[in-house]
């Protein structure tokens, strides 16, 4: 891995109709997400560690009883 790619954790909802990824504005437990404007850059709902995305995935199995947690490699490229 270089140094402008990381590994996090994401939902996917693996929706029949290909909702894809959670994003970053779904709302877990019923809260309104709060997200600094220094991170809005990044469209998709990542967490650090597996433990964290499967306490949040009972929010998101209410709407798409087949999500799952998956690990995820984001890549961070320079585009001129």
């Amino acid at each position: 891995m270089d140094k402008g790619c990381f590994n996090a954790w994401a939902i996917n909802t693996c929706s029949d109709e290909g909702h894809g990824l959670i994003g970053r504005y779904w709302w877990f437990e019923g809260k309104s997400p709060v997200i600094p404007v220094h991170l809005e850059g990044c469209e998709i709902a990542l967490f650090t560690t597996r433990k964290i995305a499967r306490m949040n995935l009972p929010s998101v199995k209410k709407a798409f009883p087949k999500a799952k947690v998956i690990k995820v490699e984001v890549a961070i490229r320079r585009i001129d």
